[in-house]
């Protein structure tokens, strides 16, 4: 199945959070943050966005509020009852309003 990749850009929401995960490669940092954006009827729209690997270091001087432009794709995972869909960015941009 092939991912259907996006372009998008929004204003982070909240702190970004790095981290440190182990694959088979052995360790990967990570970020996770949040962006919001309008959607087509014009109402906020929230979207959950992981990076991965020395991408991380795109974000780590991003604040809150800060206007961005990410491209990636959508990933549904479940837990238990739940589903979750996350943005896995490939790569981001900053961008000066």
């Amino acid at each position: 199945m092939e991912k259907e990749m996006l372009n998008m850009n929004g204003n982070v929401v909240g702190e970004i959070k790095f981290g440190v995960i182990e694959s088979k490669e052995g360790e990967v940092p990570f970020a996770n943050f949040t962006i919001v954006r309008k959607n087509k009827d014009k109402k906020k729209e929230y979207i959950y966005c992981n990076l991965y690997g020395d991408k991380t270091d795109l974000v780590r001087d991003v604040e809150c509020g800060k206007y961005i432009h990410v491209f990636g794709y959508f990933k549904e995972v479940k837990k238990e009852e739940k589903t979750f869909k996350n943005f896995i960015v490939k790569h981001v941009n900053k961008i000066e309003k």
